[in-house]
C-alpha cells in the first residue's frame, strides 16, 4: 500500500500549476502517489498536467467536467489508495519536506488527524505573511500531543478548518463527502473530521504556503457567501448526530451570529439586501430556541445583532442600527477611558502637591532657581 495520497484538485491554475507540481514531486518523502483530477480546465493547465504525468509514474490525471471543488475532492477521496490522504490546492505549494514531516509525527503517534499551520503568501509581491487564524495561538499547548474533540470541548470546531492544512488517515474519511455545490465547504468536513477522530494532534510548523489572490472563489464577495448559512447549520445537525450538541450549542451559537453577521459585513452591496433576508429567515427558525435557553447566556453584543437580523425590516435599517449600537459601545469605551486617565491625571496632581510641600523642595529653590537663569 502506498503511503500517501496527495489529491490536486486543477481548474484553470496554468500559471501556478508547475509551481505546485513540482513542489510535491520533490517532496523528501517518496512513498506517495499524486492524483490530479482537472476539473474541466478551459486553460492549459490539462497539458502541463499530461507532460508531468508522462514524467513521473506515482502522477495519475484524471478528467471530469467542471464539477466544483468539493465534487473534485471527493472523487479523490474514492480513487485514493493511500495510508493517508492529503488534499492540496493547485494554485498553492508544499514545504520539500512537509509530507515526510507529516508522515512521521502520524506514523509515531498512530493518528487519524493532524493539524499543522499555513502561511500566507501574496500572489505579487511573493511576500510572506502570518495571520492570526492559520496560527492556531489556542492550540500551542497541545504541540505534539495527542487528543481529540472531548479533551478540548469547544475549541474543538473554533480553529482553522482549511482541508490543506490538515493529514488525514483515510480510515478516518474514506466515507467522508464535502458538501457538494457550496463554499466554506472545509468547515462541515473537518468538523465531522473532528468529531470522528478518536487520535488528533497539531504539529506546531508552517509546511504550506497559500496564495492569495484577488480572483479567488472567497474574495469574490457575490452571493454565493450566503452559503455559510447553510454550512453552519450543516455543523449543528452534525453536533447533534454525533450528540455533542448540549456540549457545543453556546459556541454553535456564537459561530452562527458570527458568521452571518461578519459575512454580510463582506459581501458587495448589491448582494446585501438578499443576503440581509436569508439570515433573517434561518434566524426566525432558531429564534425561539436561542432566545428561550441561548442568548441570555452570549451576552449584549451577540443578543443585540441577532435580534437586529430578525426585527429589522430591510438591510439598510439593520445596518443604521449597528453603526448606533457601535457608536454607543465606542462612546462607553472613551468614557471608560477618559474616567481611567482623569483618576490618573488626580493622582499625579496629588503627588505634584506633595512633592512641592516638601521640605526637600523648599531647600532646594534657591538652587533651581539659580539653575534657570543660567540657562536663559
Amino acid at each position: 500500500m502506498v503511503k500517501i495520497s496527495v489529491i490536486v484538485p486543477v481548474y484553470n491554475t496554468e500559471n501556478y500549476l508547475r509551481e505546485c507540481l513540482d513542489s510535491i514531486v520533490n517532496q523528501t518523502f517518496e512513498d506517495i502517489e499524486i492524483i490530479c483530477i482537472n476539473d474541466g480546465s478551459t486553460d492549459n493547465s490539462l497539458d502541463i498536467l499530461r507532460k508531468y504525468e508522462e514524467s513521473d509514474k506515482r502522477i495519475s490525471v484524471v478528467c471530469q467536467p467542471n464539477s466544483g471543488l468539493s465534487i473534485t475532492r471527493n472523487h479523490g477521496i474514492k480513487l485514493a489508495k493511500g495510508e493517508y490522504i492529503y488534499f492540496i490546492d493547485s494554485d498553492d505549494y508544499l514545504e520539500l519536506t512537509a509530507l515526510e514531516e507529516l508522515y512521521r509525527a502520524s506514523d509515531e503517534n498512530n493518528l487519524d488527524l493532524l493539524i499543522f499551520k499555513l502561511i500566507n503568501f501574496d500572489d505579487g509581491t511573493t511576500n510572506k505573511y502570518t495571520s492570526e487564524y492559520y496560527e492556531m495561538e489556542s492550540l500551542k499547548y497541545l504541540n505534539g500531543k495527542v487528543f481529540n474533540y472531548a479533551d478540548i470541548g469547544e475549541d474543538a470546531l473554533n480553529f482553522a478548518v482549511s482541508a490543506p492544512g490538515k493529514f488525514y488517515k483515510r480510515e478516518l474519511i474514506h466515507d467522508m463527502k464535502f458538501p457538494e455545490k457550496l463554499i466554506f465547504e472545509d468547515n462541515v468536513f473537518f468538523a465531522q473530521a473532528m468529531l470522528k477522530a478518536k487520535r488528533v494532534s497539531f504539529y506546531d510548523k508552517h509546511l504550506y504556503n497559500r496564495r492569495i489572490r484577488n480572483d479567488s472563489i472567497t474574495t469574490t464577495k457575490t452571493i454565493k457567501f450566503a452559503d455559510s448559512i447553510i454550512i453552519i447549520n450543516k455543523i449543528i445537525e452534525l453536533s447533534k448526530e454525533f450528540d455533542v450538541y448540549e456540549q457545543f450549542k453556546y459556541g454553535l451559537a456564537k459561530k452562527k451570529i458570527d458568521s452571518a453577521y461578519f459575512r454580510y459585513s463582506l459581501v458587495d452591496d448589491e448582494f446585501k439586501e438578499e443576503f440581509f433576508k436569508r439570515v433573517q429567515n434561518d434566524f426566525t427558525d432558531y429564534g425561539n430556541e436561542y432566545e428561550k435557553d441561548i442568548l441570555p447566556s452570549l451576552g449584549k453584543t451577540y443578543n443585540y445583532i441577532f435580534g437586529c437580523f430578525l426585527n429589522c425590516h430591510n438591510h439598510e435599517e439593520f445596518d443604521l442600527k449597528i453603526k448606533i449600537f457601535n457608536f454607543k459601545k465606542n462612546n462607553e469605551k472613551l468614557k471608560k477611558q477618559n474616567k481611567k486617565l482623569k483618576k490618573e491625571l488626580d493622582n499625579l496632581k496629588k503627588k505634584n502637591e506633595s512633592i512641592k510641600s516638601s521640605q526637600s523642595w523648599k531647600i532646594t529653590k534657591h538652587l533651581r532657581q539659580i539653575s534657570n537663569s543660567l540657562k536663559k
